[in-house]
């Protein structure tokens, strides 16, 4: 609910405006357990799911500003 409320308050929407504006996929939790002997493969998967937040082809460095709203696909 919190990520849901921060996302309509920064839309300028009541909750029930944005309801469906955000997507919470069914594999949305990474536990990582440094004494696990798959402690390797989670910090993969983990790095692998968090590298989409750093798509160098569309973002832009350098102008000081956000780029919400400006990702391509």
């Amino acid at each position: 609910m919190r990520i849901q409320e921060a996302w309509a308050s920064a839309l300028w929407m009541t909750p029930a405006q944005s309801r469906g504006l955000v997507h919470f996929p069914p594999n949305r939790v990474y536990r990582i357990d440094a004494n696990s002997d798959q402690f390797l493969a989670q910090m993969v998967s983990l790095f692998t799911r968090l590298s989409y937040f750093a798509k160098a082809k569309t973002k832009q460095y350098g102008t000081g500003e956000h780029c919400f709203g400006s990702s391509r696909r």
